[in-house]
C-alpha cells in the first residue's frame, strides 16, 4: 500500500504577470500572422507562457526569449502541416482587416521569408536576432526579406492593378 502524498503546491511563476501583461498581444500578433489562425495563435502562446513561466524569474530578457519560444513554436506547427495538411484556414471575424490581409499575403511566402519579415517589421528585430532565431547568417536574413518583400510587391500590384 503507498502512502498519501501531500497535494503539490502551486509553481510560483516569478515577476511572470507582468511580462504576461505587456507581451500577450504582441506575441498574438506575431503567432496569428505565422500560423494564419486565431485559434491556433492563442494555443501557441499559452502553451509557451505555460512552459516559459515557471522559469520567467531565472530569465535575462523573458520577453526576447518568450518571442523566440512562440517564432520557434510556430516553425514546428509549420513543419508538421506540412506532412498532414489541414483545411481551409478560419478567420475570425474580430480581427483587424488589415491584419488578416497580411496574413494571407505572407502565407504564400516560405516559411523562413515569412518569419523574417514577421520578426523584421513587426518585432523590430536587428539582422543579428532574427538569424539568431532562425539558425541562419545576417547575410541570409537581409536576403530573405528583400526577397520576401519583393514577392509581396508584386502580388500586391497584380492586386491593384
Amino acid at each position: 500500500m503507498t502512502e498519501p502524498t501531500a497535494p503539490r503546491q502551486p509553481v510560483e511563476w516569478v515577476g511572470s504577470d507582468a511580462v504576461y501583461a505587456d507581451t500577450y498581444r504582441h506575441l498574438l500578433r506575431v503567432a496569428f500572422v505565422l500560423t494564419g489562425s486565431t485559434q491556433t495563435a492563442e494555443d501557441v502562446v499559452h502553451d509557451v507562457m505555460c512552459t516559459v513561466g515557471p522559469r520567467m524569474g531565472s530569465l535575462d530578457d523573458p520577453a526576447v526569449y518568450l518571442r523566440v519560444a512562440v517564432v520557434n513554436r510556430c516553425r514546428s506547427l509549420h513543419r508538421r502541416a506540412i506532412r498532414a495538411p489541414v483545411s481551409e484556414m478560419s478567420i475570425d471575424a474580430q480581427l483587424d482587416p488589415g491584419l488578416t490581409e497580411l496574413r494571407d499575403e505572407l502565407a504564400r511566402l516560405p516559411l523562413k521569408q515569412r518569419s523574417a519579415i514577421v520578426l523584421r517589421y513587426l518585432c523590430d528585430q536587428s539582422d543579428a536576432d532574427i538569424a539568431a532565431v532562425l539558425g541562419c547568417r545576417e547575410a541570409t536574413v537581409r536576403s530573405l526579406i528583400h526577397r520576401g518583400l519583393k514577392d509581396l510587391r508584386r502580388t500586391l500590384s497584380k492586386v491593384t492593378s
